[in-house]
């Protein structure tokens, strides 16, 4: 069994918000993912592919069907209340936001969080696997 530290979960509970990008290439979602780790030293991000009908894309269809559904990829980010303003600036200028469909990243306070990593003893064996 892992310890569990005891201090980490006594720690005072800081205001959070959840940034949540929404983007239509995976090339952008890696390259997201990588800065934010190597940029921002964020570890805890989630990312989930999903398909979708994009509003900003030419939809081209059959009368009485649907268009095709494109790829897209979600990245969620939790992060304190003090630091949510920097990151997501970070995010909507590394995502390239700023060009007609290339995405949306919005933020939302969330009523709280857990402060989770993984045990020590998780993380040696993912390091002796690779």
């Amino acid at each position: 069994m892992a310890n569990i530290n005891p201090e980490a979960q006594s720690e005072s509970r800081e205001a959070v918000k959840l940034i949540s990008c929404l983007v239509n290439s995976e090339k952008v979602q890696k390259d997201l993912l990588q800065a934010l780790y190597d940029e921002q030293q964020i570890t805890r991000a989630n990312s989930i592919n999903c398909r979708g009908y994009a509003s900003l894309f030419e939809a081209k269809s059959k009368a009485g069907s649907l268009p095709q559904p494109h790829f897209s990829y979600l990245i969620e980010v939790v992060v304190s209340q003090s630091k949510a303003d920097a990151l997501f600036d970070f995010i909507f200028r590394k995502a390239g936001l700023d060009k007609p469909g290339a995405g949306i990243v919005f933020m939302e306070k969330l009523l709280g969080a857990s402060n989770f990593s993984l045990p020590d003893e998780v993380l040696n064996i993912k390091k002796g696997q690779e």
